[in-house]
């Protein structure tokens, strides 16, 4: 009975994980949001919107994450998992309903409320899931990451389809035309654009509700001050178990499950304790005359292994396979931000159909959410490594943003089928990076490891309006997409040269 417990537990720990990532569906709702939400602050806001550039509004989002990530450790320690992610919950869901009424005053006071409150929340909310998930099934990250992460993508695509049929129900075309963008200036769009923000943060809001009340902690996460009674205790059953039942080898497994069970990222002295129990109780147990050997050579080995495969944040930062991730998470963090800031109002020079490209947006978080399983799975399975999935994606990224201007101006058809690819390969950010800080550098300080890779994002979503900007009015279309080609190429020629595994120095 108390393993059908703890089964379900893990299930709807699992399950409750990936409602938790409900906020991230805006980094993909935001390129079928921004046409109305740029027309609005030009045409609607009082009195008028030009303090800022709207394109900061989503960038400050995913960069305000970065703080997130850092702030969840001491978090974690001051309040416990689960009330820091409603904390998160908290802040993250007052910053999407606040932008209702900050919208209608200000661009740069919208864009503060996503980056000082909205992207803070929602990095912690990613933090909360990556423990969740090492500590539940450590085994199956790689997939598990992967569809925690499709999960809020997965949500855009419901959330898009509300939005237009919300605003646009008519498959009203944009009427106004400045500078390369156009612009939709009808009142009965207009009026209903703060209103869906609203509808949006209820969503994330009641979805984010449900997923902190399932998930609660494994049964063998206990606090440090408990710990070796604990450990202790669960040794000298285990190992009086086996000699009752005369199972010799079970002491060889007792052992084994006791080095080798998940550990917490912030259970490094648990740890200790426990392996220092499971090798003192060898000089006394009945199980030593005859599997001594054994047992001692696999405590070695494995306290060998626990030595070698978690690395300090400082010794991840002197390795170059962390550089390498990094200039990955930044070159797919900025053709992110291209796809979201520009699929939809690039497409509209030429395809004057709104609901398609809404279509367009929908599917866009279907294949990434794909794309990052399949992936997973294959990484899981050892069919890909780490780095072969780094460079596909790298590949593919260079190839499309070379021809993107292109496609829009061939055929309808050939945009989707540019976009939804595209998005597919951006997509294996998701898998790499999380993945990367549990595989490359260990447990022992995932969360602090987590936050070092994940600032890759930050960089890049800031440099997406730095650069996509300027490069937009002074040279057009072509050298914005361009550019993200460039990059993509130059990063690529880092990695395939860069071993991953991390050189002590």
């Amino acid at each position: 009975m108390a393993v059908m417990r703890e089964g379900l537990r893990k299930y709807c720990s699992i399950v409750g994980a990936h409602f938790i990532r409900a906020p991230l569906s805006f980094i993909w709702i935001y390129g079928n949001l921004s046409a109305y939400t740029d027309s609005y602050f030009r045409f609607s806001c009082y009195p008028k919107c030009s303090d800022c550039d709207p394109q900061w509004l989503l960038s400050l989002y995913v960069a305000g994450m970065l703080p997130g990530f850092f702030m969840v450790k001491p978090l974690v320690k001051a309040f416990g998992l689960k009330r820091t992610g409603r904390i998160a919950m908290t802040i993250t869901n007052l910053a999407l309903l606040g932008s209702a009424w900050s919208m209608q005053v200000s661009i740069a006071w919208t864009v503060v409320m996503y980056g000082v409150l909205g992207g803070p929340g929602a990095g912690i909310s990613s933090s909360v899931i990556v423990q969740t998930v090492s500590r539940w099934a450590p085994e199956r990250a790689a997939v598990l990451l992967a569809t925690t992460s499709g999960a809020g993508t997965l949500l855009a695509v419901v959330q898009n389809q509300i939005i237009t049929a919300f605003v646009n129900p008519e498959n009203l075309q944009p009427d106004a035309k400045i500078g390369p963008r156009t612009y939709f200036s009808q009142p009965e769009i207009l009026d209903r654009v703060p209103r869906v923000l609203i509808i949006y943060g209820a969503i994330t809001f009641g979805l984010q509700m449900i997923g902190y009340l399932l998930i609660t902690d494994p049964s063998n996460h206990f606090s440090d001050s408990s710990s070796e009674a604990i450990a202790h205790a669960k040794v000298s059953t285990d190992v009086e178990e086996s000699v009752a039942h005369g199972q010799g080898n079970s002491c060889n497994l007792t052992a084994n499950n006791q080095l080798n069970k998940p550990y917490g990222p912030d259970s490094e002295s648990s740890k200790s304790m426990e392996i220092l129990d499971v090798s003192s109780h060898l000089s006394e147990n009945p199980c030593r005359s005859s599997n001594a050997g054994t047992i001692e050579e696999k405590v070695g080995t494995n306290l060998r292994s626990q030595e070698t495969y978690s690395y300090t944040p400082k010794e991840v930062l002197r390795s170059p396979v962390f550089y390498a991730v990094a200039l990955f998470g930044i070159a797919m963090e900025y053709g992110i931000l291209l796809v979201a800031n520009f699929y939809k109002k690039f497409a509209l020079l030429y395809i004057r159909n709104d609901k398609y490209l809404t279509l367009v947006g929908t599917l866009v978080p279907i294949i990434s959410t794909c794309s990052r399983v399949v992936f997973g799975i294959f990484m899981d399975k050892d069919l890909l490594t780490l780095k072969d999935v780094t460079i596909i994606g790298l590949s593919i990224n260079c190839v499309l943003c070379a021809f993107w201007y292109l496609s829009a101006r061939v055929s309808d058809i050939l945009y989707m089928l540019f976009i939804l690819v595209l998005s597919g390969a951006q997509g294996l950010m998701y898998v790499v990076l999380p993945t990367s800080a549990l595989r490359l550098f260990g447990p022992t300080h995932l969360l602090t490891n987590f936050g070092l890779v994940i600032s890759s994002t930050a960089i890049g979503s800031i440099l997406s309006p730095i650069i996509s900007s300027p490069l937009l009015h002074a040279l057009g279309w072509r050298w914005v997409f361009t550019a993200g080609s460039i990059f993509n190429l130059l990063v690529l020629c880092y990695v395939t040269v860069t071993k991953f595994n991390i050189p002590i120095q």
